[in-house]
């Protein structure tokens, strides 16, 4: 291929290839830039923007959940647990989920906050969410019956004095009012928290919300979509590339 006629979809490409035919928006960012390198000079200092807008644009690829890539000519060779042809509503909402994890404990570490799952073994594409997380054991900041109770949330940030400063549960179908009870344990704590799940799901959110059990911590909840927490992942992966260029 021409030196002038290699894209950032064709590096795009490559990397997925080279991946079982799917990778993470993670690995999009650092290997992307690399094979790019070989055949162009890379123009600005944020490449990162342009590859979350071509695997969105280019019709070559085709977005499995968020976070995670193909291409749409190997749709078939991927694994029928991850393939969207084959695989089962179950194995879906799995993905989904695990994707939705994965990015929100990337997220925590741009904001250097310290990152917990209580899911460290569930795989995500090559890594288990554990690789992903900053904290191999939950932090012991107060009362065990609370401790117990709310170690079991799907995503924790800690702050440097390890307190409980943003938590998230993800809510793909399951009882929203499940998570919500374990939010309740953290009612005395000046802890954000947040219920994530598909956009359809907001209504249904508000109305639980408005039950007099969650009144308690009706200031400290917000829902968010997995649209907005992919968005804010990418912007966020921009800004912390910038910002590692100054120190």
């Amino acid at each position: 291929m021409k030196k002038n006629t290699f894209t950032w979809s064709d590096a795009i490409e490559k990397v997925i290839r080279e991946n079982d035919n799917y990778a993470t928006l993670k690995l999009l960012h650092q290997q992307a830039p690399q094979i790019y390198a070989e055949h162009n000079e890379i123009k600005g200092l944020t490449p990162h923007k342009t590859i979350d807008e071509r695997v969105q644009r280019d019709k070559r690829f085709h977005k499995l959940v968020p976070g995670l890539y193909t291409l749409v000519d190997t749709l078939d060779r991927l694994p029928k647990d991850v393939n969207p042809k084959t695989q089962t509503a179950e194995q879906k909402e799995n993905l989904t989920h695990i994707s939705i994890q994965a990015l929100l404990l990337q997220l925590g570490q741009f904001y250097k906050y310290q990152t917990f799952t209580p899911d460290k073994k569930k795989q995500y594409m090559n890594h288990k969410l554990g690789e992903l997380a900053s904290l191999v054991d939950f932090p012991k900041f107060t009362y065990e019956r609370i401790i117990q109770r709310t170690r079991n949330i799907d995503v924790s940030w800690f702050n440097v004095r390890g307190m409980p400063s943003r938590v998230f549960e993800v809510e793909n179908s399951t009882d929203i009012k499940n998570g919500l009870s374990k939010f309740m344990e953290l009612v005395d704590f000046k802890t954000s928290m947040f219920v994530v799940a598909p956009a359809k799901r907001e209504n249904e959110f508000k109305n639980i919300l408005k039950q007099p059990s969650f009144k308690p911590i009706e200031k400290q909840v917000q829902f968010w979509t997995y649209e907005k927490v992919e968005k804010l992942f990418n912007s966020e992966r921009e800004t912390n590339e910038l910002r590692s260029q100054l120190i």
